[in-house]
């Protein structure tokens, strides 16, 4: 006799088992007869809705978040202390004793920039070797504000770019996006000079 497939809710237990089962047949549901009934899944739904779970779930989130201290600012009367780190609008410095820009002209910071923002024009210095700055733009537009343009800047320990703390630049013209070497040279705040 070949063997059929076994149903898995009925078992036929084979004679001389243990506990007197022998040749009784034993469903599934009499091994879980200890277990909790489970709600149907549609009760379980109708009281949700019902009992409006999800909505006092959300008003406990509320509740609890209600009393918390404000975590935000209302922009532009308040503003937020920047980190030491923060990369805003690239800008140019200058000396402040005798207010030269401190820019050489080597072009390494256009040639770095992975944007191609910035365009820097400059000519042989009369008195000597060396260049002189005519002028150097920054395109904020096409900017993304990585920083790369300062790394290569060989006027150390004083790098003559480098990124601000100015973020504010918003403007209803595109030619207000470019800025020319007055507005870069301008922008410098005197603290950003670090000897």
């Amino acid at each position: 006799m070949a063997d059929s497939p076994v149903d898995p809710q009925r078992r036929r237990h084979r004679p001389g088992g243990a506990g007197g089962l022998a040749g009784r047949e034993v469903s599934m549901s009499d091994t879980r007869a200890h277990a909790a009934p489970a709600l149907p899944s549609g009760l379980k739904d109708f009281l949700k809705t019902v009992l409006l779970l999800e909505l006092w779930v959300g008003l406990w989130v509320t509740l609890k978040n209600q009393f918390r201290p404000h975590i935000t600012v209302e922009y532009p009367k308040e503003t937020v202390e920047l980190s030491p780190r923060f990369r805003g609008v690239p800008r140019l410095r200058y000396h402040p004793d005798n207010g030269e820009e401190l820019c050489i002209a080597c072009h390494l910071c256009e040639t770095v920039c992975p944007d191609d923002c910035i365009h820097i024009v400059s000519e042989k210095k009369p008195e000597g070797k060396g260049k002189r700055l005519v002028s150097f733009e920054i395109n904020y537009e096409r900017c993304c504000f990585c920083g790369l343009c300062v790394d290569p800047c060989p006027t150390k320990p004083l790098t003559a770019i480098y990124m601000s703390h100015d973020y504010e630049m918003a403007d209803y013209k595109r030619e207000g996006f470019v800025a020319p070497l007055k507005t870069l040279l301008d922008g410098m705040d005197p603290k950003d000079y670090k000897e």
